[in-house]
């Protein structure tokens, strides 16, 4: 791989031989087929500029991508240039921050500037999505390795920054231990601030806190108090759990019909665990309570001729 570099080096400088597009490419090519991040990123440069092959920034960018998921800095700053410009691939400019981010992260003296230039110019809003896309990308494993304490540290970034998706995930994380030292009182912290900006994942999360007593006294009434503000959202998971409590009694008395209007919701989604749930409190109904229920429905304009055709498909 070493001498492979050294000659697509040699060819493109002309030194020893005579300068020669199409053999650097070939060399390079060779090289980065082998996996040399250099490689990669150099035989990027050349699809985008038509340098010895055919231009392509599509190929570009493919090659830069091999590169930079083996943290190779030249290749992130490259992809960074590329969502900038749009070369290749669509104008984004939180993905071109991410890239220029990560690039000066590893050493890339360009980046610097880069990373300084975007943060006078770009709204506070790009520079938090484009935390949230590096952590996104070391969560995932795909264009970074798999680094759960990496995806932890810029979660945190953006938390602090004001992110309410950032602050749920940071959230979850510290209650899963994943990347970070599990920490339920802070978990509860983040999650309520998340509540307080508005975020219903928020307050999913601190009604899953009180519901399960994590680093708290479990307490079924405040963990219903907040799946309810969190349904009223439209958030599915809160209102499974809001529904279940309702269909069991937790933390209160048993509501068939509210249960059911939940289940109905989210089954008209697509949800089928949903429905099979509704169809189960339908079946425990008295013809009364389904009737009460039945005019509930009306009241959300829901249809009842397909609800019910839907809720007589699921088996028993």
């Amino acid at each position: 791989m070493s001498a492979q570099l050294a000659l697509a080096r040699a060819y493109e400088e002309g030194r020893g031989v005579q300068r020669n597009d199409d053999e650097t490419a070939l060399w390079y090519q060779k090289a980065a087929a082998q996996g040399s991040a250099e490689g990669q990123n150099a035989l990027g440069v050349m699809y985008r500029t038509g340098r010895g092959v055919e231009k392509n920034k599509e190929e570009a960018v493919k090659w830069f991508r091999k590169a930079a998921r083996q943290r190779f800095p030249a290749a992130m700053f490259n992809l960074g240039v590329c969502y900038y410009n749009g070369d290749g691939v669509g104008v984004n400019d939180s993905a071109a921050y991410a890239w220029f981010t990560l690039a000066n992260e590893n050493g890339s003296k360009p980046a610097e500037e880069a990373v300084r230039r975007s943060n006078s110019e770009l709204k506070p809003g790009f520079v938090v999505d484009g935390f949230n896309l590096i952590a996104e990308m070391y969560l995932k494993g795909e264009e970074l390795p798999r680094d759960d304490a990496e995806a932890a540290k810029w979660f945190w970034k953006s938390a602090n920054l004001g992110s309410l998706t950032a602050q749920v995930r940071i959230a979850n994380m510290l209650i899963n231990g994943q990347g970070v030292r599990q920490d339920y009182v802070e978990a509860r912290s983040w999650c309520e601030k998340a509540a307080k900006g508005g975020s219903a994942v928020g307050e999913y999360c601190l009604g899953l806190i009180y519901q399960r007593g994590l680093g708290i006294q479990q307490d079924a009434r405040q963990a219903a108090k907040w799946y309810k503000q969190a349904s009223e959202w439209g958030d599915g998971p809160a209102m499974k759990e809001l529904a279940h409590m309702y269909a069991t009694g937790e933390g209160g008395k048993v509501d068939r019909i509210d249960a059911f209007l939940l289940y109905a919701r989210l089954a008209i989604k697509g949800d089928n665990d949903a429905l099979r749930e509704a169809a189960k409190l339908k079946n425990e109904m008295a013809e009364a309570e389904w009737k009460k229920t039945e005019t509930r429905l009306r009241g959300m304009r829901v249809d009842l001729v397909r609800l019910n055709a839907a809720l007589q498909s699921v088996g028993p």
